[in-house]
């Protein structure tokens, strides 16, 4: 190698480990700043808590993840929110670590997906919530560095540990399945070009003994669970495209383009290196060359975008930014390896090291002045309510899913119940909130508790989201029973209007609704930053045509 390729590759590498002490610093100041579960991290651990496998499978990731937790907190390590914060935390730590395993693999370093990837705020505050998107990310990093350690060498013992990679990966989402196709797909192009059909023979049998591995979920894989049928409102493109760029956009809004370039480059320089005249050939040994990782980066690239967009078509639900955690985090190494950046002309090099120096400038000090983020309030008003609450007066939360938060953190006497009443809190029971849809006069037996506890001199608790009626205001409309002509069996117009029902009936009961202690809404994610409310005094009111 020539001195000037030498000397930049050192710097490459050199800058590839600052990057990552930078990473491993934000994870540590975001983990003493996060505060406590939010609601679907409540889920999971009260999921890993249930006595059977097929309990803990009650959600939308299979069981790797709340079997962790469970053993996280066995060994007593998961008895606080603290300590389950650091098992979150470890997996976050653990994507920038399996870019270097790839990295290592392929003898380049991981700039482009440390920068773009592990500098990403969305990523450190998802990737370190108690989710299975994390250890997702993690798994099939690793699993696409087990799939080019493999090719460089196509032993039987390198595909049991691909085997074994791809295992856990899926365990861990169910989408990771259609990663790893993607990255079975990268691989057998590599071994069609090569005529390597011994080693994608061994592919499939990786595939298959993954694809095994799913079996006992099939009827959720096959039709997924029917208490869940109030979130599978339809795929929109618009709505996916909207939550891949709040992702991929970071530090600025065009590095969207960014991700859209390097994309489109890693699959150009995949396609060259399919069609490109072999410089020796790989047909005496068993052996992969080094000179065919663009052409597996850009088919597993390729295969990813297409598979990941027709899986949210199948599974039919709104997406969310952090859906695309795993599959982006592939797209990354994905650059890594398809980049071959010691063969460019050396401003093209110049350039992409640019580009990872400017992005890690700009990052880090964005990340560092907002990482100081708390995952919900819900602990704090919790916290207080049960040191202002009266074991006679009454609590609502809504919309009703907080109140999985809630339970973990109200310990307090006084009663309480989500909008509209549900029996069961400790997990989403979409099931229980569909029959409520269905069911005529669901939100009276509330309002009837509403009307006896400020009758009889007591305070009434909101928690969550309320607008407060200008007096006048007309009574919402019921809706009529699901599904709806444009939502479905979608649960927020239900709640939405519940929630706007009984904001009236307090409105026109009550002599005193307002907003109390609104300094613990700052620095909080607006997935669930709730306020809190208190209602008191009783007053009759005009009657309403259209009653709740």
């Amino acid at each position: 190698m020539p001195p000037e390729k030498n000397s930049a590759a050192k710097i490459e590498w050199l800058a590839a480990a600052l990057i990552s002490v930078a990473i491993l610093w934000l994870h540590f100041y975001f983990l003493f700043h996060a505060g406590g579960l939010w609601r679907d991290e409540v889920n999971l651990v009260n999921l890993s808590a249930r006595h059977s496998f097929s309990e803990m499978a009650q959600d939308s990731f299979p069981i790797l993840m709340p079997l962790l937790v469970r053993v996280w907190s066995v060994i007593g390590l998961g008895q606080n929110d603290l300590g389950l914060r650091l098992f979150g935390t470890l997996i976050g730590l653990g994507i920038p670590a399996a870019f270097w395993v790839a990295a290592r693999s392929a003898r380049r370093p991981p700039l482009f997906s440390l920068s773009l990837f592990g500098l990403n705020l969305a990523v450190i505050v998802y990737c370190d919530s108690l989710r299975g998107y994390g250890l997702g990310s993690l798994l099939i990093v690793l699993t696409a560095a087990a799939m080019w350690i493999f090719l460089k060498k196509p032993s039987a013992a390198r595909a049991g540990i691909l085997a074994l990679a791809a295992i856990l990966s899926v365990q861990a989402l169910y989408q990771n399945a259609v990663l790893f196709a993607a990255i079975c797909f990268g691989a057998w192009m590599v071994c069609w070009r090569q005529k390597k059909f011994s080693a994608a023979v061994k592919i499939l049998c990786a595939a298959l003994v993954a694809a095994i591995s799913l079996l006992p979920y099939w009827k959720i894989i096959s039709g997924l669970p029917q208490s869940a049928i109030s979130e599978r409102t339809g795929f929109s493109p618009v709505i996916a495209l909207h939550n891949f760029s709040a992702l991929t956009a970071f530090p600025k809004p065009a590095y969207t383009c960014v991700w859209g370039f390097l994309t489109l480059a890693v699959i150009g320089s995949g396609c060259a290196a399919f069609f490109a005249r072999d410089k020796k050939s790989s047909a005496a040994t068993n052996e992969i060359l080094q000179d065919d990782l663009p052409l597996f980066a850009g088919a597993t690239l390729f295969a990813t975008v297409a598979g990941f967009t027709g899986f949210l078509w199948f599974a039919a639900v709104p997406t969310e930014p952090w859906y695309f955690l795993p599959p982006i985090a592939l797209m990354a190494v994905c650059f890594d390896l398809g980049l071959p950046l010691p063969s460019l002309h050396r401003y093209c090099r110049l350039a992409f090291f640019t580009l990872v120096a400017a992005t890690a400038l700009i990052a880090i000090p964005f990340d560092y002045r907002n990482l100081d983020l708390r995952f919900t309030n819900v602990d704090l008003l919790a916290r207080q309510l049960a040191a202002k609450a009266a074991p006679q007066d009454f609590i609502i939360v809504t919309p009703w899913y907080c109140g999985i938060s809630f339970d973990r953190y109200f310990k307090a006497p006084t009663p309480w119940q989500t909008l509209p009443p549900l029996a069961d809190h400790s997990t989403h029971r979409y099931d229980l909130f569909r029959e409520k849809m269905k069911t005529p006069g669901a939100l009276q037996p509330l309002l009837d508790q509403i009307a006896a506890t400020l009758q009889s001199g007591h305070r009434v608790w909101i928690v969550g989201s309320m607008d407060i009626p200008e007096p006048g205001a007309p009574l919402p409309a019921d809706l009529p029973p699901p599904p709806l002509k444009y939502s479905g069996w979608s649960d927020t117009p239900y709640s939405s209007t519940w929630t706007e029902q009984t904001a009236w009936f307090l409105q026109n009961h009550s002599l005193r609704f307002e907003r109390e202690d609104q300094d613990m809404n700052d620095n909080v994610n607006f997935h669930e930053n709730l306020q809190l409310f208190v209602v008191q005094g009783w007053k009759n009111s005009i009657p309403a045509t259209n009653k709740p």
